[in-house]
């Protein structure tokens, strides 16, 4: 199976491939896998044409439907949960060398406000956007598509490409406008927890760390963090280290001990106990059984 699934991300050009692809829905749903973490490895601008899609981008869950529009970027630690059975999108995923190599040079801070982690990342389009923003984007596949010895194969394609990133970057900068973001007590106690603890969940792994880092008591801050994810503070960083063990054993490049360093663990056998714990099977079958943080589908 993990074979099957890695010959078709090297037929799609997604493993060590294209800095810059259009792929539908048919393409991309016998790549995923469901329930397993993976660091997403491109920018990606993902449109929902049709039915819904439920996953989590770094510890934020997010339901997708019909007309709206999703930005990930690279890095992000993204999991798929569910998605409905008639579910159909669109997507254009580019690195951020593909840019440079194009000469596309869009204001510094437009791309960086774009695809900024600290921003919302989902909005909806009404009827025309929505058409226009598919219609791009089947266009733009449509070219790259055409044989390569068509006259000026490049320069169509970048000036599709550069099209759709600007129609993009005008929807979304509507958006932006008119989508306040407010959060009460309890959601920014626990957003400064998460951004402090995916920054050090490898070094510090107590929840008394982070209390003592956000002026609050252990007890104080598992409360909020549960009202607001439904996890306490130290299920949320055992969950985080989890995923990230996870990610690094399905790439392959590190083996088991390596992990369990990388991680700072005293050592491997206490990973493995860890790691048994949580999901009910050891980290040398899971790096075994695993490719998704390989071929991941954005």
């Amino acid at each position: 199976m993990n074979n099957m699934i890695e010959q078709r991300c090297m037929e799609k050009d997604l493993v060590n491939g294209g800095k810059m692809n259009v792929l539908t829905s048919a393409e991309i749903i016998p790549l995923m896998i469901f329930n397993e973490p993976f660091r997403s490895n491109s920018f990606a601008v993902i449109v929902v044409q049709k039915g819904s899609l439920v996953f989590q981008n770094n510890f934020v869950k997010n339901t997708m439907k019909a007309k709206d529009v999703y930005l990930v970027t690279p890095g992000s630690l993204c999991e798929l949960h569910e998605m409905s059975d008639d579910l159909e999108f669109i997507s254009m995923g580019f690195k951020k060398e593909y840019l440079k190599e194009q000469g596309v040079f869009l204001n510094g801070a437009e791309i960086v406000h774009l695809f900024s982690s600290d921003l919302v990342h989902k909005f909806s389009l009404n009827d025309d956007e929505f058409e226009d923003m598919v219609f791009s984007l089947r266009s733009l596949k449509k070219k790259i598509n055409l044989p390569a010895a068509t006259p000026h194969f490049k320069d169509v394609i970048r000036h599709s490409f550069i099209s759709v990133l600007y129609e993009v970057l005008i929807v979304y900068s509507k958006y932006r406008v008119f989508i306040p973001i407010k959060l009460n007590r309890q959601e920014e106690l626990t957003t400064n927890f998460l951004n402090l603890l995916s920054d050090n969940f490898k070094q510090e792994k107590r929840v008394q760390h982070y209390a003592k880092e956000l002026f609050v008591t252990s007890r104080h801050l598992s409360q909020v963090v549960k009202q607001v994810t439904g996890k306490t503070a130290g299920e949320v960083i055992d969950e985080m280290i989890i995923n990230e063990a996870k990610v690094l054993l399905s790439s392959h490049v590190m083996n088991v001990a390596q992990v369990a360093d990388e991680l700072r663990f005293s050592d491997q056998s206490f990973f493995g106990k860890f790691f048994k714990k949580y999901t009910g099977i050891s980290p040398s079958i899971y790096r075994s059984n695993s490719t998704v943080a390989i071929n991941p589908p954005f």
